[in-house]
């Protein structure tokens, strides 16, 4: 049994900290998962550059892997003249509020409205070098120091601040890893719950809080 009475410490510098940094990754989980914002962000750049026209939706489509993830739309519409026009745009779908390439051609004959596409960050260079693969090797890594760190401190029977820290950025990274590769919703609740009662059990002897802050 775990004795929340005696567990001050473990929930300042454990709980707190990894179940609010768990809570806004599953936030964004939805945000990159739910395409609702990226469609309202096209359709609001496109009434903005196009007054009047009446757009379809004719592809949605995710693109791209790790922190380059993005939505691709396709929409076509017709002008007052009888000319098509049609808008190719991808929108981050880790800032789904952001239009990271656009394309918009008009026609019969062909007129080029608007293009532009943005370079790829720094970062999605680098984490496109990691494959699915990799990321799952590194996130397995991690759990598997956090086993090892949790039999450390119960043979310890004591936890220090150092502990709660420890164990907050190692869960915070494989949260961060679930986020990427996209596991189910399901697994990346039970994760931090799992991890978090563990943590509080883990070193408890008689269900008395041991803590040395100072070790």
């Amino acid at each position: 049994m775990i004795d929340f009475r005696n567990q001050e410490v473990r929930i300042k510098y454990l709980a707190l900290p990894f179940l609010a940094f768990s809570i806004l990754l599953l936030w964004n989980q939805w945000r990159i998962s739910n395409p609702d914002t990226a469609l309202n962000t096209a359709r609001e750049y496109l009434e903005a550059q196009f007054p009047g026209s009446k757009w379809e939706l004719g592809k949605l489509a995710s693109v791209g892997e790790s922190l380059g993830k993005k939505w691709r739309l396709e929409f076509s519409s017709l002008q007052k003249d009888g000319r098509r026009i049609q808008a190719n745009l991808l929108v981050s779908r880790w800032m789904p509020e952001e239009i990271v390439g656009r394309f918009v051609l008009i026609l019969s004959p062909p007129q080029i409205m608007d293009g532009e596409w943005n370079k790829p960050t720094f970062l999605e260079q680098i984490s496109s070098k990691v494959s699915r693969h990799g990321f799952f090797l590194i996130g397995i890594l991690l759990l598997a120091l956090q086993i090892f760190w949790l039999h450390r401190m119960h043979r310890r029977g004591m936890f220090r601040k150092s502990d709660g820290a420890v164990l907050a950025v190692l869960g915070g990274a494989v949260m961060l890893i679930f986020a990427v590769l996209e596991v189910h919703p399901g697994f990346m609740i039970a994760y931090p719950l799992i991890l978090t009662l563990l943590g509080l059990a883990a070193g408890s002897k008689g269900g008395e809080e041991n803590v040395r802050e100072n070790e």
